[in-house]
C-alpha cells in the first residue's frame, strides 16, 4: 500500500518525540537544570508533535475522503447488473496491473500500445467452398445416389 509508509514515518516521528521528552524527563533529575528549562522544552516537544500529527492527519483525510469515493464508484460497478463496456474493464485492468507493479508483483496482463496492435483483418476461408446450392438444397455427396425419385424431385422444384 502506498501510505503505509506514511504511517510509518508518522510513527516514527512519535517515536523520537517520545525518546526526546524520556531524555528530558531523566535531565530534570539533576540538580543543576533549571525548572523552567525542563518545563519549557517538554512543552516545545509536544507541540511540535502536535502540529506534525495534526498536519499529516490533514493531508490524510483529503487523500482518505478521495480514494473512499473513487473506491465507492469502483465498487458499485462491481455490484452493477449491467455488464461492464470495454473501456471499464481496460480501466479496471490497469487498476489491477499498476496495484500489482506497486507491490512488486508480476503483470498478469500487458496492454499494447497503439502502434504495437496487431491491425484487424477480416478473416477468408480460403479453398473452401459451400456445400449448399443456391437454391439451399445440400449438393449430393460423390458416390450416393438420392432415394427420392426423378421426377419427385422435379415436382418439389416446381412448387
Amino acid at each position: 500500500m502506498e501510505k503505509a509508509h506514511l504511517y510509518e514515518a508518522l510513527y516514527l516521528v512519535n517515536h523520537g518525540i517520545d525518546e526526546a521528552v524520556r531524555g528530558v524527563q531523566r535531565l530534570k533529575k539533576s540538580p543543576k537544570l533549571f525548572m523552567e528549562a525542563y518545563h519549557k522544552s517538554m512543552a516545545g516537544l509536544e507541540r511540535r508533535r502536535s502540529r506534525i500529527n495534526l498536519q499529516f492527519m490533514l493531508e490524510m483525510r483529503k487523500l482518505e475522503e478521495d480514494d473512499e469515493s473513487r473506491f465507492e464508484e469502483e465498487y458499485n460497478v462491481w455490484l452493477s447488473d449491467e455488464p461492464l463496456t470495454n473501456d471499464e474493464i481496460c480501466q479496471l485492468m490497469r487498476t489491477v496491473e499498476r496495484e500489482r507493479k506497486l507491490e512488486g508483483k508480476p503483470p498478469l496482463v500487458q496492454f499494447l500500445h497503439r502502434s504495437k496492435r496487431p491491425k484487424k483483418t477480416p478473416h477468408k476461408a480460403e479453398g473452401v467452398q459451400s456445400t449448399r446450392k443456391v437454391n439451399g438444397s445440400p449438393t449430393p455427396a460423390s458416390g450416393v445416389k438420392s432415394t427420392v425419385p426423378e421426377d419427385a424431385q422435379s415436382a418439389s422444384q416446381n412448387w
